[in-house]
């Protein structure tokens, strides 16, 4: 059966996930096989932990060999300042204390030559300065948390990109993946704020950029505070700061989040990138950037006492998905030293993805436009969990085709650690159980997209028909969406040229079950909170459009409640997704209004 016969089906009531082939025609056309990545050159200086020294091979090849240490220190997450010099010769060691990154510069004399070698660069590891808290009494040995993520990877998308690792992860590892995954809004925000906090954006203080206040991220209520409390090392690694997901639209942290955070080296990589070296695409000196990450998380787990890290991949799957291929191999050594090492023993692993394709070219079919919803998440409980709970596992494994979201990890996640007192108690109007489950627990294969908290444009559920272009509300609808993008815009008219129709892929209307549409009211962007659960006869109707709009040629698909007696339709920004890169357009704003950036094509283009 075509997947547009499938979401014609009459399904009843819950959500129904649709079955999507990984492998079908309509995505895998779009696959392109990428080169692996190598990096050039070699470095001089390795770190590892808290040690970093000059490698044999350069001691054996270059006599005389002086480096330089300068500390990176983080000052907020858009600042940092370089420490005085250190200076250290030969096969000495250089050890980390004030900071876990260091830049270093190193020069020296190649046999039978009288002009100096020099070599610039960089070191990552662990200061050994950081000593956690102790744990409360009878808290010792609660188990470790790895959160292993990749940047814009569907399920789908993952298996078929990353075959090898797939199949080490269901079937050496034994982890567990979700089939009703569902994203809870548009980007890695919305993915990580409820995994990371239990609550949307919405729910937590206003800390955009554009917000006339001085409240910073510090303020809300992160995981890595509370276990910071209960004796937990903290690390958060996510690669390219000039898009991160804290900082592209939000004021950042004014003070490091977790212990070990690795935003201030990167950020003077890219700085040097610009200047004294020369860039090679996704490498730092002779690693691959993700593997660097890789390197960093596997050392964090030698360390002593509880663990809790985040390791988010970014630059190999933000710009081109096609070249996660190329850290396949890698990934799959990764995951089998996860299992050699004894890490499954007492450490919860998740290896999650944020969303599906946003802007890649296969998000312009059908299923493209379903896998963006559909991200990967696959987990592996402890060991040690298995055997203290034996039917913990039977009961993972009978939830994986229930429809589940960021709000349920969260609530496992700290079920797991046995902190359940954090769990967020909210509950959706209307519902009988909280938001957020804990996938220990069995969840109702009847769950529906509003009890679970997802808003009608990000439910994959079928409940959706095609409308005819003869009716009239199909111009209507489309109509109604450019002008809601170019009244985001009006304040910035000087700016941003006035976006036009210039044509309507398709509009389909919600399908009414038992005489009444689920709908959740649509407030402004502004920090509004939606009212889910709401239970309104069919003189409201729920729609979705893609759209093409000039100048330039930018795709948008949205979902809007049209209201009959008013003659009104009523959207949302976040009910809207821009689908196509929109790279330069808003080259004008971006600095100080990238919240406009999906949406502003800047006049002097014109």
């Amino acid at each position: 059966m075509k997947l547009e016969e499938t979401l014609k089906e009459d399904k009843g009531t819950g959500c129904q996930i649709p079955k999507l082939d990984p492998f079908a025609k309509e995505v895998t056309q779009f696959d392109v096989d990428m080169p692996k990545v190598v990096c050039s050159g070699e470095d001089w200086v390795k770190c590892y932990l808290s040690e970093c020294k000059v490698v044999p091979h350069i001691l054996k090849t270059i006599n005389n060999v002086v480096c330089t240490y300068n500390d990176i220190l983080y000052v907020n997450d858009f600042k940092f300042t370089i420490g005085p010099p250190v200076m250290v010769r030969g096969i000495n060691t250089y050890m980390l204390s004030k900071s876990d990154h260091v830049k270093i510069s190193c020069k020296g004399l190649h046999e039978n030559s009288i002009l100096p070698s020099i070599w610039h660069g960089f070191g990552a590891g662990y200061r050994n300065t950081v000593i956690p808290k102790n744990p409360p009494p009878g808290r010792e040995n609660t188990f470790n948390i790895l959160l292993f993520g990749f940047d814009s990877t569907s399920r789908n998308g993952f298996i078929r990109r990353m075959p090898k690792s797939y199949k080490v992860l269901t079937e050496e590892l034994g982890a567990t993946v979700l089939h009703g995954y569902n994203v809870l809004g548009d980007g890695t925000p919305a993915a990580l704020f409820p995994i990371l906090t239990g609550k949307t954006e919405l729910e937590l203080p206003d800390v955009r950029k554009k917000a006339k206040n001085n409240d910073t991220l510090d303020s809300m209520p992160f995981i890595f505070y509370k276990l910071a409390d209960d004796g937990y090392r903290t690390a958060y690694y996510e690669d390219m700061p000039s898009v991160g997901t804290f900082q592209y639209r939000f004021k950042g942290f004014k003070r490091q989040p977790s212990d070990h955070y690795l935003r201030p080296f990167l950020m003077k990589v890219e700085q040097s990138m610009k200047s004294w070296l020369s860039k090679q695409q996704y490498c730092i000196g002779d690693t691959p950037q993700y593997q660097l990450m890789f390197n960093l998380t596997e050392q964090m787990f030698k360390l002593d006492g509880k663990k809790f890290c985040i390791t988010f991949v970014a630059d190999i799957t933000h710009n081109d998905f096609n070249y996660i291929t190329t850290a396949d191999e890698d990934t799959v050594e990764f995951l089998r030293n996860f299992l050699n090492t004894g890490r499954g023993e007492d450490t919860m692993l998740l290896v999650f993805g944020d969303h599906g394709p946003r802007y890649a070219k296969v998000r312009a079919t059908l299923q493209g436009k379903l896998e963006e919803r559909l991200p990967l998440m696959a987990i592996r409980l402890p060991d040690a969990l298995r055997r203290r709970h034996p039917h913990a596992q039977a009961i993972l494994e009978a939830n994986v085709d229930v429809l589940t979201t960021a709000h349920d990890i969260h609530a496992t996640i700290l079920d797991a650690m046995d902190l359940r007192k954090y769990w967020n108690p909210y509950r959706i109007n209307g519902a009988d159980l909280t938001r957020g489950l804990t996938l220990l627990e069995e969840i109702p294969k009847n769950r529906s997209c509003s009890e679970a908290g997802i808003e009608p444009h990000w439910c994959s559920c079928l409940s959706w028909e095609n409308v005819s272009p003869q009716e009239v509300i199909y111009t209507k609808t489309a109509n109604a969406l450019v002008d809601y993008i170019n009244s985001l815009t009006e304040y910035m008219r000087s700016q941003c040229a006035i976006r036009t129709l210039t044509s309507i892929e398709w509009v389909m209307r919600q399908r009414v079950n038992n005489g009444v549409l689920t709908f959740v009211e649509a407030k402004d962007a502004d920090g509004y909170e939606g009212r889910f659960g709401d239970k309104l006869r069919p003189a409201r109707e729920n729609y979705q459009v893609k759209v093409t709009v000039g100048p330039g040629s930018g795709v948008y698909e949205a979902s809007m409640t049209y209201v009959v007696k008013e003659d009104k339709f009523y959207l949302n920004s976040r009910d809207i997704s821009r689908t196509n890169a929109y790279n330069e357009e808003p080259s004008c704003i971006s600095e100080n209004h990238p919240h406009l950036n999906m949406y502003c094509y800047c006049k002097k283009k014109l």
